[in-house]
């Protein structure tokens, strides 16, 4: 399976989202880990597999997101913030160590063993 990582840095008001996501990417599109990390430093690591969740039409879940993940950062540019209102969000391609640098990083905090 090709995966690409991807860094979502986002800039908001004050509220209870996360300031940067790390994506796992599938080709085709699904995300089947991602990160958290949320302004006061707190991380949530998910992962498909930690789920034993099924869709409306009884299909296991197989992305973290909904639709391609593709579709939905189509128009960003590598590294260079968006802007909308308040909101500036930017999108870079990572590589897959820095990835498992951070989730490895959050379980071992979490007392989880390392994958």
């Amino acid at each position: 399976m090709s995966l690409s990582y991807y860094r979502c840095d986002w800039i908001h008001p004050a509220s209870e989202e996360p300031v940067i996501v790390y994506y796992e990417v599938d080709a085709s599109g699904d995300v089947p880990r991602l990160i958290d990390v949320f302004a006061d430093g707190r991380r949530q690591c998910m992962a498909v597999v930690d789920f034993a969740l099924l869709g409306r039409d009884r299909r296991r879940i197989t992305s973290l997101v909904e639709g391609s993940f593709y579709d939905g950062i189509a128009g960003l540019v590598d590294g260079l913030f968006f802007e909308e209102g308040q909101e500036r969000i930017s999108m870079t391609r990572i590589v897959a160590d820095k990835f498992e640098i951070e989730w490895q990083a959050h379980r071992a905090e979490a007392g989880e063993e390392p994958n």
